[in-house]
């Protein structure tokens, strides 16, 4: 079965090989136009014209691979369903994690190069943080913001995602570089908070006037605002009496995938 299935594939063309030939068609169609304008330029023209609509088909067809692998994630786990019979679901959320994993891995198997496979990588990233797998998300974040293009929307979430990812391996002076650079995605409000709550992690005494000071210096930056009153709430209950819970939430913070507004000029 398998053998024939490859042989199959093997007879079909690709992708590039069917641009190409709808090239030569038009070539041989317009040859008197070609002839005139001299054959170099026009080859040239549609050799260009051939890569870039294979790369707009490669693109496509890597979105939707994409998109298929991220609807997984919403598909509900059996014992959730409600008034939904016959809605295909997952047996737990394991066994859902792990498919959107393998499915993003597919992606970057087969879409290879595509802006597609980029954005595979950073929500792979993202998934192995919320699993714990700190390390794994580091190296598959630092990928992706490598290899990225500048615009790529999930950037600053990769960059601030990264940032936790060392916090976890308790690689504090690594978390603070990743988050300071926040500042080259218009975040500085975010990037300050960072700061400040390492500062208080770390114990550092103007901690607090640190996390102060954000209200201050971006009022309009109400999620960033929140998030550093309720750090100077946090700090300023008792410490927990010996055999109690700590109150203060673990350092990790989830991760987001809406960045904070840009500081007003």
């Amino acid at each position: 079965m398998a053998e024939k299935l490859d042989r199959k594939q093997l007879k079909k063309p690709d992708e590039f090989q069917l641009v190409a030939g709808q090239a030569m068609s038009w070539l041989f169609a317009h040859k008197g136009l070609t002839l005139g304008i001299g054959g170099g330029v026009v080859a040239l023209a549609l050799l260009v014209w051939g890569i870039s609509a294979w790369r707009g088909s490669r693109e496509t067809s890597g979105a939707a691979a994409l998109g298929e692998a991220l609807e997984l994630q919403s598909r509900p786990v059996s014992g959730d369903l409600q008034g939904q019979p016959g809605q295909e679901a997952f047996a737990s959320k394991e066994e859902r994690e792990k498919a959107v994993i393998t499915a993003l891995e597919k992606v970057r198997a087969d879409h290879g190069g595509t802006t597609a496979a980029q954005t595979a990588l950073a929500e792979i990233g993202f998934h192995k943080l919320k699993a714990g797998d700190a390390a794994g998300a580091q190296k598959d974040l630092e990928g992706f913001i490598g290899e990225s293009s500048k615009d790529h929307p999930l950037r600053p979430f990769a960059q601030e995602s990264l940032g936790y990812a060392y916090e976890a391996q308790n690689k504090l002076e690594e978390a603070k570089a990743a988050f300071e650079k926040l500042r080259d995605y218009d975040l500085a409000a975010r990037a300050d908070y960072q700061a400040a709550r390492l500062a208080l992690i770390q114990g550092k005494p103007d901690a607090r006037q640190q996390l102060e000071r954000i209200a201050a210096e971006y009022p309009k930056e109400l999620d960033v605002v929140r998030e550093a009153n309720g750090r100077l709430e946090l700090a300023s209950l008792p410490p927990p009496a010996p055999g109690e819970a700590p109150q203060s939430p673990p350092a990790k913070a989830p991760v987001e995938k809406k960045p904070q507004g840009k500081k007003q000029k």
